[in-house]
């Protein structure tokens, strides 16, 4: 019994450091910078509709873009019409694959 005990508290205690090797991280833009009198340089919805525009001109048919851990979160349709979502390097409009 202590046995199923120890190995099923092992199995809880795993888990979620395994699902975190999952999510993508990337170095993202700082959205908290300020100009001299205070103001954000830029926003993040800018930021955002900036890294779209440069998506597309890759080629890459994104929407609905926004920064999520570091990285560029978009939808993509592919050629079969199906609509996926995938995350970008902000620095390198590469895409970071998802293990």
């Amino acid at each position: 019994m202590k046995k199923i005990i120890l190995l099923s508290t092992l199995a809880l205690l795993a888990t979620p450091v395994t699902a975190a090797f999952a999510v993508p991280f990337c170095d993202s833009p700082r959205f908290d910078l300020k100009d001299s009198q205070g103001n954000n340089i830029w926003s993040e919805e800018e930021l955002a509709a900036e890294a779209e525009q440069r998506l597309r001109s890759h080629g890459i048919d994104a929407n609905q873009t926004r920064f999520w851990n570091g990285c560029i979160q978009t939808f993509v349709t592919d050629a079969s019409g199906h609509t996926k979502m995938r995350f970008y390097d902000p620095n390198t409009y590469e895409e970071v694959p998802v293990n």
